[in-house]
């Protein structure tokens, strides 16, 4: 009885194993490919404020300095009295 049993589960675990290859392969054939995003243009810089990393043209510059927002660059002359 015991090995009835034994192979009962043994045939069970092979079909869940099946059916969760399966599901994965179908998973992947319904996922659109993948493109690559061309490279970004340019120098990245890091804001003063927060240290986030914007292309140079994006980024806005008071004196030798470069910011993520204009916030940042307009908030600059508080902070730097703080510190």
């Amino acid at each position: 009885m015991s090995m009835n049993l034994i192979r009962l589960i043994a045939i069970a675990v092979i079909f869940w194993l099946l059916y969760r290859l399966i599901l994965a392969l179908l998973s992947k054939a319904r996922q659109p490919a993948r493109r690559d995003s061309p490279p970004l243009e340019g120098t990245m810089v890091r804001c003063e404020q927060c240290g986030l990393h914007v292309p140079q043209e994006q980024a806005h510059i008071k004196g030798d300095k470069y910011y993520c927002c204009e916030e940042h660059r307009d908030a600059a002359d508080s902070w730097e009295r703080d510190e």
